[in-house]
């Protein structure tokens, strides 16, 4: 059966500010390697698919660096959103024109801005949720935790549905949003949850059947945008219909709801690379258990992580901090509080500070 992969690089990583800006976010950025996050996903699946069955779904204004990034991909494989409504109408889009090249196709989705280390295990991985969404489930890779994370959602899994090779399959007994500290605890103990990675495989038909059943209003405004693809008037539909889209996840849209989901387990060594204390765990560090990248001369300074490519940060007896300086800003934090960067830049947002943004 024909495997389709969508690439979903339309996010805006705020959490990685002042490094990710509107103009450039996280996905289009060398944050973990030489080459930006979204090569990293397009190189980490092309063993198994080929550029003319790769598929991006971005915002209208990076379309452009998308097709300078990845201009192997063929120029109607690149696809642009006037504005986000979040994952659930960014995998409908993409599925209307999946579906027109193959309506029994399945479809990989992917986010651009996520780390994997074990690749070919990720591969093999893949392949196996492939052959478990030929069958008409809609899959859900789901990451062994190693600590009680409350970041992230987790997926409890049920009965086992099949085993494809080196990997079970179960059936998904319920998504839970983001925890508080004990319950993650004990999600963690039960051995029987998985952190939700955002990565799905189904058939492009039972994804659009699911939105028909579960969004119809999403489901009415996608068929009318199907019925001007390949006109003269497409882009004029696209524009009009999707100001009237309302913003939705395909976790609370579609998963949370659907009556067949099927969870794989995977130890592929992965990370959303959500915040800069989550990158100070991925790098290398040095003798003082610091992260550097770029220039930085520290007295009594550890467990810092400082990014500064273009001038020297000098500190003295700080700890457990992230120092990111760029051009028009610089942010100082708590590590432990990396996660609260969100909160500021919409601070930064209301206050119209947008020239920040």
């Amino acid at each position: 059966m024909p495997f389709y992969a969508l690439i979903m690089a339309g996010g805006t990583g705020t959490r990685l500010w002042p490094r990710s800006r509107r103009d450039r976010p996280k996905q289009l950025l060398d944050i973990v390697s030489e080459r930006t996050m979204l090569q990293e996903t397009h190189e980490r699946i092309r063993p198994l698919i080929p550029d003319e069955q790769i598929f991006v779904v971005t915002n209208d204004g990076y379309v452009d660096i998308v097709r300078q990034q990845l201009p192997a991909l063929p120029e109607g494989n690149i696809i642009g959103e006037p504005e986000g409504h979040g994952t659930a109408p960014c995998i409908g889009l993409a599925a209307l024109h999946l579906r027109r090249l193959d309506p029994s196709g399945v479809m990989a989705v992917l986010p651009a801005d996520h780390l994997i280390r074990k690749e070919a295990v990720f591969r093999r991985v893949l392949q196996a949720a492939v052959q478990v969404a030929e069958g008409g489930h809609l899959v859900t890779l789901g990451i062994q935790p190693t600590h009680p994370e409350t970041g992230y959602g987790y997926i409890q899994r049920g009965d086992l549905l099949r085993r494809v090779g080196e990997y079970d399959a179960y059936r998904v007994q319920r998504f839970t949003e983001k925890p508080d500290r004990d319950q993650a605890e004990a999600f963690l103990d039960s051995g029987g949850y998985y952190w939700n990675s955002g990565m799905f495989v189904w058939r492009v038909s039972a994804i659009l059947r699911e939105i028909e059943r579960l969004m119809p209003e999403l489901y009415a405004q996608l068929m009318e945008i199907d019925s001007a693809l390949g006109t003269p008037q497409e882009r004029a539909v696209l524009e009009r219909v999707w100001a009237t889209v309302e913003d939705q996840t395909i976790d609370f849209g579609i998963m949370e709801r659907a009556e067949d989901v099927a969870v794989i387990p995977a130890d592929i060594g992965w990370s959303d690379v959500g915040s800069w204390a989550t990158l100070f765990q991925l790098l290398p560090s040095d003798e003082n258990s610091n992260v550097v990248i770029g220039e930085h001369f520290g007295i009594e300074t550890s467990d810092t992580l400082i990014y500064s490519p273009r001038r020297l940060i000098a500190t003295v007896g700080v700890k457990g901090l992230v120092i990111v300086d760029t051009d028009d800003a610089l942010l100082v934090c708590p590590r432990d509080r990396a996660q609260e960067v969100k909160a500021l830049v919409d601070a930064l947002r209301r206050d119209n500070k947008h020239e920040y943004l």
